[in-house]
């Protein structure tokens, strides 16, 4: 039950990462685009594996953990400029 619901969750988000990346509206810029590119493999690298992609199926966590720490940041300064945009 917990492997279908992990899979059910990365099919979410590589299905949502690759809409964010692919739509013309959305202003991801440099680091967006590449977090969210990174969360997209990693997701489809859990839904793949382990047969597939042997050592990478073993690094995917790792994968992930950098492409939120980026999304993170990104969403940081992204908060940062519209909040400080406001003030002045």
């Amino acid at each position: 039950m917990i492997q279908l619901v992990n899979t059910i969750a990365n099919l979410v988000l590589l299905v949502f990462c690759l809409w964010a990346v692919l739509n013309k509206r959305l202003d991801t810029q440099v680091f967006g685009t590449v977090a969210l590119s990174l969360v997209a493999i990693t997701s489809f690298v859990n839904i793949t594996r382990p047969d597939v992609f042997g050592f990478w199926a073993e690094q995917s966590e790792v994968l992930s953990n950098v492409a939120v720490a980026i999304l993170a940041v990104w969403f940081f300064l992204r908060w940062r400029k519209c909040n400080c945009e406001d003030e002045q």
